[in-house]
């Protein structure tokens, strides 16, 4: 058995004294190297540029020279930028196109010194082609003009960035670690959301994005996840309670039905596979209906004053989402097989509203329902096609999982359930979340190591290559 003490150190050769000496320069820091760019940002301010300008050409020069030459930098800081993509947006409205742009530059750096890993993407690069496909199949035959466009670039950008965590995750960067600053990045979103909600009129949290729903969204996967912000067994256990209560207290505090939803979901699936006790379970349910029950106590309006009120009405009544609904199924009965066109909801959904709807004058942009927007577009081949993308790499992991019961690879498939049931009752296919899970279970769920003998009884890591001596 190999240790630290039988490793053979070899001592360098005496330098030779007829040798020239060679002159040592010192590496200028990475401080050194971007010292010059906020100058030329104060300098560019002093000769008239705008200023919103010259930050955002600032931050991006300074985001490339930093993150392009570490992929795995690259990969965290589009992880965890997709939920502040409000803030981001202040400097830039291309700023987390740009960091996409950024991680695909560093993957292909990368790539281009050699694999990252011996695994094949099979799994994930076939059910993108279908999507592709489904997805130009419906553009030719509805091409939405510039609506139609954007929707194609939104899918194709989370495509790549899917294909691309998928590669790096598998190779130099942790599932786990990826794991870590997402939930890190959601508890700092809620501390931000919880921050303006109290100041604001709605008291209703969303944070850095625009949408409540969305950082609901987000947050349904990082409560499975976070676990992962200990990084050893002696650091105390009060930083996952303070997360998760961080966490559950944004979720709550969103007010979305569909989290909701989704975490009684994940509660239950949890109990069914083992994962959480009943006694925890039963405890879990009891904190979420109290939370939600004193949110709904000192909202502004009371319930029933809200049923009453016209435009609380139609901002919180089911009803009217119910309605948004029906109009993506008369979407896709008119074209069922490849949908009206990619961006076609928000267009033409007036059209299959009823003529005496009562909330026709309230112009929305989503069918709040990731399943009924897409068969609205791209068709039920679309829907299938999206779908398969997101679970062919976690039908892959929930089977290693039953192998090796992994704790993480656990936590991540109860998190991609949770995505799953919240997809139904709110459309969110143009965010990270399901396209960032289906990354993970990918990593999770493929082949372990291979075991060789390796003279004193060491073995092969499958994902990295490397030989690993057991201690």
């Amino acid at each position: 058995m190999a240790g630290p003490a039988d490793q053979v150190s070899v001592a360098p050769a005496s330098p030779r004294h007829d040798a020239h000496p060679v002159p040592v320069t010192r590496p200028r820091g990475r401080l050194d190297f971007l010292l010059p760019l906020p100058v030329a940002a104060a300098a560019g301010l002093g000769a008239g540029a705008a200023s919103q300008t010259a930050l955002a050409v600032t931050a991006a020069v300074v985001s490339a020279a930093v993150l392009v030459t570490r992929v795995e930098r690259a990969a965290l800081a589009v992880i965890g930028a997709g939920v502040f993509e409000g803030y981001l947006a202040l400097i830039s409205p291309w700023a987390t196109d740009w960091l996409a742009a950024v991680l695909l530059v560093a993957w292909a750096i990368r790539r281009a010194q050699g694999p990252l890993h011996d695994q094949r993407l099979r799994a994930v690069a076939l059910p993108v082609v279908a999507l592709a496909g489904t997805i130009l199949v419906a553009f030719v035959v509805h091409p939405n003009g510039a609506a139609g466009l954007q929707s194609c670039a939104k899918y194709a950008e989370l495509a790549i960035v899917m294909l691309v965590l998928a590669d790096v995750l598998c190779g130099p960067l942790a599932p786990r670690r990826a794991a870590r600053l997402y939930v890190l990045a959601c508890v700092a979103a809620s501390l931000c959301g919880i921050v303006t909600a109290v100041l604001s009129e709605r008291h209703r949290v969303a944070g850095p994005l625009e949408n409540a729903d969305t950082l609901a969204f987000f947050l349904v996967a990082a409560l499975p996840l976070v676990g992962t912000v200990r990084t050893r067994a002696e650091q105390p256990v009060w930083r996952i309670w303070a997360c998760f209560a961080v966490l559950l207290a944004a979720g709550v505090g969103t007010q979305s039905r569909a989290a909701l939803v989704a975490v009684v979901a994940m509660i239950l699936v949890a109990v069914l596979t083992g994962l959480l006790a009943l006694r925890h379970a039963g405890a879990l349910l009891a904190v979420v209906t109290t939370a939600a029950a004193l949110v709904i106590a000192v909202l502004p309006l009371p319930i029933g004053q809200a049923l009453t009120d016209p435009q609380r009405y139609s901002d919180t009544n089911i009803a009217q989402r119910n309605d948004m609904r029906l109009a993506a199924f008369e979407m896709t009965r008119a074209s069922p097989v490849v949908g009206l066109g990619p961006g076609a909801f928000p267009l033409f959904h007036q059209d299959y509203r009823d003529d005496d709807d009562q909330y026709r004058a309230r112009d929305l942009d989503t069918a709040y329902s990731t399943v009924l927007e897409t068969s609205a577009e791209l068709g039920l081949l679309g829907v299938l096609a999206l779908y398969a993308v997101w679970m062919v790499p976690a039908a892959a992991a929930r089977r290693r999982w039953l192998g090796d019961r992994a704790r993480l690879t656990a936590d991540v498939l109860l998190a991609f359930d949770g995505l799953l049931i919240a997809s139904l009752l709110v459309s969110e296919p143009y965010v990270l979340p399901l396209w960032f899970m289906a990354a993970m279970t990918f990593a999770l769920g493929r082949p372990g190591r291979v075991r060789r003998p390796i003279f004193g009884g060491g073995w092969v890591d499958r994902s990295s290559g490397q030989v690993v001596v057991r201690s």
